[in-house]
């Protein structure tokens, strides 16, 4: 008996960090998140219950040291009749009377194709106004650019540049930055 562990001694599950890596340990981990997925949901199902102000069942009693808390099947089973009566008032929560009135009429196929057809058409149009938009913007940028390189270059007869030219080119600069 003393190589033996009884199910008193058994310790919780473990991965240890020393096991080698291999489909063992793989397994292992793979139990164990399952373990802590399942423990989130649970947990998650209590906490839309009490948002939705239903009755909240007690967590079910949990494993330590391989034996069970409650010992007796009364309380197991009223623990599982908490958790179907919780879950039997949600669904009725959410079958909810559909108002018949106010629903929409289903569109046939040839009219939600036709109705998809028109947007496309209209995200088009308005994507090539903006494309046109742009593009004169950039033209008249251009334009802008070519009139303000010729006032630059203009010289006099002897090669002196023109200053008044320039300086409206300037005044223009400041202009615009305040």
């Amino acid at each position: 008996m003393s190589g033996e562990e009884t199910p008193a001694t058994r310790r919780s599950f473990r991965v240890l960090e020393t096991m080698p890596d291999g489909v063992h340990k793989r397994k292992l981990e793979k139990i164990k998140k399952t373990l802590s997925h399942n423990a989130d949901v649970k947990r998650s199902y209590r906490k839309t219950l009490k948002r939705m102000g239903l009755e909240v069942p007690p967590p079910l009693p949990s494993r330590e040291n391989g034996v069970k808390r409650s010992t007796s099947k009364d309380a197991d089973s009223s623990d599982e009749d908490k958790y179907q009566n919780a879950a039997r008032q949600v669904e009725e929560a959410d079958q909810k009377p559909v108002d018949r009135r106010n629903k929409k009429p289903k569109l046939s196929r040839y009219k939600r194709e036709e109705a998809a057809a028109a947007k496309l058409r209209g995200e088009l149009e308005a994507a090539q106004l903006e494309r046109e938009r742009r593009e004169g913007e950039r033209r008249q940028r251009i334009e802008q650019r070519q009139t303000k390189k010729k006032k630059m270059m203009q010289y006099t007869r002897t090669g002196q540049p023109k200053l008044g030219a320039r300086v409206d080119v300037l005044l223009d600069k400041i202009r615009k930055i305040t």
